[in-house]
């Protein structure tokens, strides 16, 4: 009898061991999937606030609509282009407002001025974890510097976080190509070459128009002249220009914030621009590199480096934990 009861008790001892062991797998089978949950609905989460934010920022004005006019009274960011009615033109970006967000996200502002922190963390689920990039899709360079919390004392922290959740939306520009010559050179004689462009009705007093010179890489030794008459022919000789370089460089202002040839001409009774039909004429004198010649409209104000950015690009938001 005392055999038989030590055997049922070592049987009962292996059987409570086996089955502490199955619980003790389970318990930790379950806190596994409990985890991959809980990961699971936080990087959903993620997810969705940047699909959210990405679409706020390139399909609104934000609220109030000229908000980076008057930030103090900030409630939503929104990046669109404005169109004539007030609407907002989805996926058309305002480079002006994306950089009046970037200096509001300048640690001067954003640590003294916490109303504007906390609306701008509102689009992000009130984080300060988030980034926003200008890139050209094709060769991903950064075409305008990204955007923060405290971008000029500080990294963004996205190299070094745990998950970093990327959300891209393509956009068009508010810059404008109005046409472009392209590979102008020096032939036999200096030749002058013709451009037109178009001003529409009340274009005058919204946009900013420019002459840019894009001279190929590697540059010669020495550079071709280009000297420009705008609404005008050129003088016999072809002095009296509005624009040469060299030596002075481009972009050249023909028209700034409704002011005709801020920086000045060449020319004692410079043209100014009109609605319609404009032109410019062009001539390269050198034998060396072509040179490309556009005429660039921007929105009215807006800084001379825009004239840069391509007409489409992606804006790119950063989410992280």
């Amino acid at each position: 009898m005392n055999d038989r009861g030590q055997v049922f008790t070592l049987d009962m001892f292996f059987a409570l061991t086996l089955t502490a062991l199955l619980v003790s797998c389970s318990g930790l089978a379950l806190e596994q999937v409990r985890r991959q949950m809980d990961d699971y609905l936080l990087r959903y989460s993620l997810e969705q606030t940047a699909i959210k934010a990405a679409d706020v920022l390139v399909r609104t004005n934000g609220t109030p609509a000229d908000w980076w006019t008057r930030p103090t009274y900030l409630e939503t960011v929104g990046l669109s282009q404005t169109g004539s009615d007030g609407a907002p033109i989805p996926n058309c970006l305002s480079v002006v407002k994306l950089e009046n967000l970037r200096q509001l996200c300048q640690a001067n502002t954003w640590e003294r001025q916490p109303n504007i922190s906390r609306a701008i963390m509102g689009l992000f689920d009130n984080s300060e974890k988030f980034e926003i990039l200008l890139i050209d899709e094709n060769t991903g360079e950064n075409l305008w510097p990204p955007v923060y919390p405290c971008w000029d004392i500080r990294p963004s922290g996205a190299d070094n976080s745990l998950e970093v959740i990327i959300v891209k939306r393509l956009i068009a520009t508010d810059v404008r190509k109005e046409n472009i010559i392209e590979n102008l050179v020096h032939l036999s004689k200096p030749p002058y070459y013709l451009v037109y462009f178009n001003v529409d009705p009340g274009e005058l007093n919204t946009r900013d128009w420019y002459v840019v010179l894009t001279r190929h890489l590697p540059p010669p030794p020495v550079q071709p002249e280009v000297r420009i008459w705008v609404n005008r022919n050129p003088p016999d000789g072809g002095g009296d220009w509005d624009f040469k370089s060299l030596p002075d460089v481009s972009p050249f202002r023909i028209r700034y914030d409704g002011i005709d040839y801020p920086d000045g001409s060449d020319y004692a009774f410079p043209v100014p621009l009109r609605e319609g039909q404009n032109f410019i004429w062009i001539r390269v004198s050198g034998k060396y590199a072509p040179v490309d010649v556009s005429i660039i409209s921007l929105p009215r104000k807006s800084p001379t480096k825009l004239v840069e950015l391509p007409p489409t690009a992606t804006l790119v938001v950063k989410l992280w934990r």
